[in-house]
């Protein structure tokens, strides 16, 4: 979910990006998932999640992560 905001300078966009576990359906913060996604060099990662299951993220393009299953 984002928010464009129109500046003196040009446009800034506010975006609160949370991805959601497809298999627990649990909301995985920014917070959790920012800092192990600036070590990655490619454009997706593995993560567990709290639900003891592996998931993929992702980035689409406005930036926001998603999350899908590795089955």
């Amino acid at each position: 979910m984002s928010k464009t905001i129109i500046i003196p300078n040009g446009i800034l966009t506010l975006s609160e990006s949370k991805a959601e576990c497809p298999e627990c359906e649990r909301q995985i913060p920014f917070d959790e998932i920012e800092p192990k996604w600036m070590k990655r060099d490619n454009h997706y990662m593995r993560m567990k999640c709290k639900c003891k299951r592996f998931i993929g993220i992702t980035t689409d393009m406005r930036g926001d992560f998603i999350a899908f299953s590795l089955k």
